[in-house]
């Protein structure tokens, strides 16, 4: 069994291979993705490195479009972190974890990515996409209910929504990535960290963001 990685003061420092510049996104024969590995609040050791590497490097095989990965490890209070970023040819996924064990914990975040990673394969090789979410309210069938921003955000309601239980159901992570392989002004989706109503929308400064839903008093 792993041992728990213990805190020894001061931030790791990042380590990984230089980012190396390409005139284009295709990644030519013997490129190899850029990883870089850091740490917080603990000091890293050669074989959690190493432990990471191999990770990765097996989702590399299974999808070779990856271009860049940033891993951060961090432990706080007494619980150990995995948060990794993963950006490549037509894809950007993000998956993080926590546990009592700082291996246990990258190996459920990088379990996530790869399922991430199907279904961005499933996405691009010829599956039919979802319809529109282009739809406005003013353009949906009297039956349906509109939702509006339960909180202030960027996101530009309302939306009409027919049946809720009709919604994709996504964790967070699963639903900025169904967002980013699809695109469309929003996704509608019920949140299966939270139960509720959200949407991932387009921010100001291009980022992906979730909101949750609420219908407005009568």
């Amino acid at each position: 069994m792993y041992a728990v990685q213990h805190p020894r003061g001061g931030d790791g420092k990042a380590v990984g291979t230089p980012c190396r510049k390409r005139p284009d996104k295709r990644r030519g024969k013997g490129d190899h993705m850029n990883i870089e590995i850091s740490g917080r609040h603990f000091e890293l050791s050669e074989g959690i490195k190493l432990h990471v590497r191999d990770k990765l490097t097996v989702m590399e095989r299974f999808y070779d479009g990856i271009d860049d990965v940033h891993v951060v490890l961090e432990f706080t209070a007494g619980t150990n972190n995995a948060h990794v970023q993963l950006r490549g040819d037509r894809i950007k996924l993000d998956a993080r974890a926590k546990s009592h064990d700082m291996y246990a914990a990258l190996d459920e975040t990088v379990a996530n990515l790869e399922r991430q990673l199907r279904r961005f394969k499933d996405r691009t090789h010829g599956h039919p996409h979802r319809p529109s979410t282009e739809q406005t309210a003013h353009e949906a069938p009297a039956t349906y209910d509109l939702w509006v921003p339960a909180e202030s955000s960027e996101f530009n309601g309302p939306i009409a929504i027919d049946d809720p239980e009709t919604l994709p159901r996504f964790d967070t992570n699963g639903a900025m990535t169904e967002y980013e392989l699809n695109g469309g002004r929003y996704l509608p989706f019920v949140n299966t960290e939270t139960g509720k109503v959200s949407a991932v929308y387009r921010s100001s400064s291009g980022a992906s963001q979730v909101v949750e839903l609420t219908r407005p008093e009568p």
